[in-house]
């Protein structure tokens, strides 16, 4: 067995260590035991002597162009052979050292066909107010200056097959003079790997612990034909390439910077580069060794690495199977990135609630609030993108029911567009293809406060006079929904609206009628005065059709204004109508109070 002795084990080493029983096949000649063996000069360095045999191994394989796999055994070392970058990413991680300050990229390749989000709205969001450094609204740059035009980057993009997605995030972004000028100097350097000029447009942005850049590249090389970038240079070459340009800039890191950078991963709560060297360390046995030899000159990070073993013992993630010998549980890594998620979303919760003002105790957090069969009332916090690259979104919601919920959404269009602060509704529903999906539907524009004295029929007053109201909680965001449903009623009542027979109130019939009617009526006023165009009213059962101007967010909903050349109509709001803005739409009223629209010969329903 490889010149080892029978007499050592009575377990077939190979099967005992997988790594060794691939190099003893890979050793074979043709014969069952035929070796070949070439006498050399013995040259062991002390760094060798004092490293595992099975490391020593691991080392040689990887040397000769071989990897190894998660089980243990070797495999091919073959890289990626198709797109551009390939040499590029084997030339750039040779300039790495120890030393080499860190970054990370994240990348994906987004296909552009007639169900993708279009590349428009993810550049609108990526402008959006509170990501610069000084918490303005952000302006693309590109290789021509600091404010390239994102409609003209669209249009650019919108016949190609795809384009690529980036976020470069140094972890050294603070000390570093300025993102835009490394993100320059970043693609001119791709340039020369890829071989071709990039077209390209980017954004900084600073409202997350790790400051980062979001870059576009169009699928297009300068000759017209379409980009396809190795798998290779987009996982690691460009990676090192963009490592290589901060380590020219702030210089080499220290012994200081590496030791702290460890030291806070020994208590964090997610998964480190100290978990991935543990994991490295145990793979041969599924045993760390962790007991000092005299012999054995001593891992500069022993320590850090006994620290953190100790962390994840208190996890249940990891246990001392003997005096200086641990095991590391074989679902660590998926539960440390499941806790590592749960930390950022339980700070993005915390950090919406304090950015409006909010104190909720993170005990009435809920993570998963998409999952819930019940239904989610509340006043919108806080929404965004959830992954940056895949497009998917969330929302924050102070729920009536004393809780806070957190929402993971399938793209922005999904988490509405409505402000802070107003009334919305997590919806669950079938799909065309019989797939659940949820959605933020926007049951008032306007916050609670300003519901108080509306002219309008509010969702106050709805849920004044529902047979089932919302459940209300004693607490948080359900406390001062009650308050605001007396104060609304007294306001009503002030008004004429109603009675209070103690502590009830009675309101006029068809109260929600009176105020819409009254609120349109004030409206379709003001915009007469500042059109010079009549307003025209809708009834039921009438035929309505004009051009779509605007829409109008009032206390008693969302409305669309029609011109028809000889006046004006407002009339009940679908989201179905918004990429109708400007053209021409017709439809007819219903009783409820809703539209039947055609658009051409197409033909769908209004809300």
């Amino acid at each position: 067995m490889c010149g080892i002795s029978p007499h050592l084990t009575t377990t077939p080493i190979f099967l005992r260590f997988p790594v060794l029983g691939a190099m003893c096949e890979a050793s074979a000649m043709t014969g069952d035991s035929d070796f070949r063996i070439r006498p050399g000069r013995i040259r062991s360095t002390r760094a060798q002597q004092a490293r595992p045999f099975i490391a020593q191994a691991l080392a040689a394989a990887k040397k000769a162009g071989a990897g190894v796999s998660r089980s243990g055994r070797i495999v091919s070392g073959n890289r990626s052979r198709f797109g551009r970058g390939q040499r590029a990413s084997i030339q750039a991680n040779r300039l790495l050292t120890a030393r080499t300050r860190g970054a990370v990229i994240k990348a994906r390749v987004v296909r552009q066909t007639s169900r993708s989000a279009p590349l428009a709205t993810h550049l609108n969001y990526l402008r959006r107010e509170g990501v610069t450094r000084d918490g303005e609204k952000a302006h693309l740059f590109g290789p021509g200056g600091d404010d390239a035009d994102p409609k003209a980057f669209a249009e650019r993009c919108q016949d190609d097959r795809h384009h690529f997605r980036f976020i470069v995030s140094p972890d050294d972004a603070p000390d570093m003079a300025d993102l835009r000028s490394f993100t320059r100097d970043l693609v001119t350097q791709m340039e020369k790997d890829l071989d071709t000029r990039l077209d390209w447009v980017a954004v900084d942005h600073w409202n997350t612990e790790h400051p980062h850049v979001h870059l576009i590249v169009r699928g297009v090389r300068d000759d017209g034909q379409d980009l396809v970038i190795s798998r290779d240079y987009i996982k690691e070459g460009m990676r090192d390439r963009a490592r290589d340009l901060i380590t020219q800039e702030l210089g080499p890191r220290t012994d200081l910077d590496i030791q702290r950078s460890l030291k806070r991963q020994v208590d964090a709560e997610r998964f480190t580069q100290l978990d991935r060297q543990l994991i490295r360390d145990g793979h041969a046995t599924g045993v760390i060794e962790t007991a000092i030899d005299p012999n054995v000159r001593l891992d500069e990070f022993h320590a850090l690495k006994v620290g953190r073993l100790r962390k994840l013992e208190t996890l249940g993630l990891a246990e001392q199977v003997g005096p200086g010998q641990w095991a590391i549980d074989t679902k660590a890594e998926a539960t440390l990135r499941e806790l590592g998620e749960r930390g950022d979303i339980i700070k993005r919760m915390h950090r919406a609630l304090t950015d409006r003002g909010i104190e909720r105790g993170s005990a009435g957090y809920v993570l998963a609030a998409e999952s819930l069969d019940a239904p989610v009332i509340g006043r919108l916090v806080d929404r965004g993108l959830d992954d940056e690259l895949k497009g998917s979104a969330y929302a924050v919601v102070d729920g009536v029911d004393g809780r806070t919920h957190h929402i993971k959404l399938p793209d922005l269009e999904a988490a509405g567009d409505s402000a802070a602060g107003s009334i919305v509704e997590l919806r669950a529903f079938d799909d065309a293809q019989g797939q659940r999906r949820v959605a933020i539907a926007v049951r008032s524009d306007l916050d609670i406060d300003r519901q108080v004295t509306a002219t309008g029929a509010t969702w106050l007053d709805r849920q004044n006079i529902a047979r089932e109201p919302a459940a209300l909680s004693e607490a948080g965001f359900g406390a001062e929904v009650r308050q605001a449903l007396d104060r609304r009623a007294d306001h009503l009542v002030g008004q004429g609206f109603g009675e209070r027979h103690g502590q009830r109130v009675t309101f006029n019939r068809g109260l929600i009628d009176t105020l819409r009617r009254r609120e349109l009526e004030a409206a379709g006023e003001k915009l007469s005065a500042e059109t010079g165009q009549p307003f025209n009213r809708a009834g039921s059962g009438e035929y309505v059709a004009g051009t779509y101007r605007q829409r109008l967010a009032l206390a008693s909903g969302r409305f669309a204004m029609l011109d028809d050349g000889l006046g004006f109509q407002l009339v009940p709001w679908s989201p179905s109508l918004e990429k109708h803005l400007g053209k021409h739409v017709s439809g007819v009223a219903r009783d409820d109070g809703g539209i039947d629209w055609s658009f051409g010969r197409k033909r769908g329903l209004g809300l």
